[in-house]
């Protein structure tokens, strides 16, 4: 089996570390340099190349067939759906929950506002329990939205809760949990045998 035709796309942090471990596990040699910069690494036999970028954009490279797979949370696939990708397996790293964090631990009452970078998600939750919500759309440092008063309410993603204890807040509902997954463009799967033989390596 070799690898010199496959690309496979990471997202940069928690899921990049946990591809290296998987890698390694498996016995696949990790084409990364720690003291390099670069993100683009090319196929070998031996291994398949990697192509490094942020998590939302793991999907457009792989549907696009820039990447034949893809490693990235479940959270980013539900948050930011592309129909021209297929999911093929579940890595099992990178655990992580979506959830309905506040200063108290008790449902919202009438109208609410819900700061988030998860909007279609959150959207989703509170459309299911019939609650009507304004999303404040933030892209980082959700947590501060409590506290300065912004929205009452943040919908996150936590893996151990530490961000959310030491400022104040608790975790009112889990909307959904994530983990690393491996995607595919549709394609390229149909006709490419080394990419199944990677997907049963990675995902025994």
């Amino acid at each position: 089996m070799t690898f010199d035709n496959v690309t496979v796309a990471v997202a940069k942090g928690r899921i990049l570390e946990g591809a290296e471990t998987l890698w390694e596990q498996q016995g696949l040699p990790w084409p990364i340099d720690k003291e390099s910069r670069k993100l683009w690494f090319s196929p070998e036999a031996a291994r398949p190349g990697m192509l490094i970028a942020r998590a939302r954009d793991i999907p457009t490279f792989v549907a696009m067939g820039i990447a034949d797979l893809g490693i990235v949370g479940l959270d980013v696939l539900e948050e930011h759906p592309n129909a021209q990708i297929i999911q093929v397996a579940d890595l099992h790293f990178a655990t992580c929950r979506v959830v309905l964090a506040g200063k108290e631990r008790q449902w919202p009452a009438g109208p609410t506002r819900i700061a988030t970078k998860y909007q279609r998600i959150a959207q989703a939750y509170f459309a299911v329990h019939h609650h009507p919500v304004e999303i404040v759309p933030l892209s980082g440092s959700l947590e501060l939205a409590p506290v300065i008063g912004l929205a009452p309410y943040i919908v996150d993603i936590v893996d151990t809760g530490s961000t959310l204890r030491q400022h104040q807040l608790v975790e009112i509902a889990t909307i959904m949990e994530s983990s690393a997954r491996l995607i595919a463009n549709p394609s390229h799967w149909r006709t490419k045998p080394a990419l199944e033989q990677l997907r049963n390596r990675l995902n025994p």
